[in-house]
């Protein structure tokens, strides 16, 4: 899983800034950055800037944020931990029923991985109401930022603390900070070389 991008540096604002701070950086970024506006600019470093003003003008994003960029540092002293993917659960896909509103998913670590442990930053993916047309999709035409979809995809940053030992088919459940989601099962497959 790739780290997860320095809105902070991107933004060219310190860690301690103020809302007020953050504001003032967005928008001058926005007006050198709008793929309307500049020639040169990709809609992606736009997306970036937005998805960066998004998480640290919102207080507790930011802290689950600042929690997760923590970890990251956390992670250096040990092995890097992999996970797969997170999907809905299916019939029949999970040893143990889980409330509607579960994610379910599963990791995989290599032997090394497993007996070392360490600190796993999952990055959810959670599908969530576009805020542009309201999760409409547009009136009369498709909306331009979910494609007419009504939906786009949003990160949920989620620090998970992978026990030293852990074996084969060991799954977690774990609490979310989101309405959106009750929790997160999580099975442990470990790759055998």
């Amino acid at each position: 899983m790739e780290k997860p991008k320095d809105y902070y540096l991107l933004l060219g604002v310190s860690r301690d800034a103020s809302p007020a701070a953050i504001k003032r950086a967005y928008r001058r970024l926005a007006k050198r950055h709008h793929p309307d506006l500049s020639v040169g600019s990709s809609t992606q470093d736009f997306h970036d800037l937005q998805a960066a003003y998004e998480t640290l003008t919102d207080a507790e994003r930011r802290r689950r944020y600042d929690e997760l960029l923590t970890v990251e540092a956390e992670m250096d002293s040990f092995a890097p931990l992999s996970w797969s993917f997170l999907r809905s659960p299916g019939a029949g896909g999970l040893r143990r029923p889980v409330r509607p509103g579960s994610l379910s998913g599963e990791i995989l670590l290599s032997c090394d991985e497993a007996a070392a442990g360490g600190v796993l930053p999952l990055d959810v993916p959670l599908p969530t109401a576009c805020r542009a047309c309201d999760g409409t999709g547009g009136a009369f035409f498709d909306c331009g930022h979910c494609g007419g979809e009504g939906k786009v995809e949003r990160r949920l940053p989620v620090p998970l603390r992978i026990p030293a030992g852990v074996r084969d088919g060991t799954i977690f459940q774990v609490a979310v900070d989101d309405p959106e989601v009750v929790s997160l099962v999580l099975t442990v497959h470990i790759r055998r070389l």
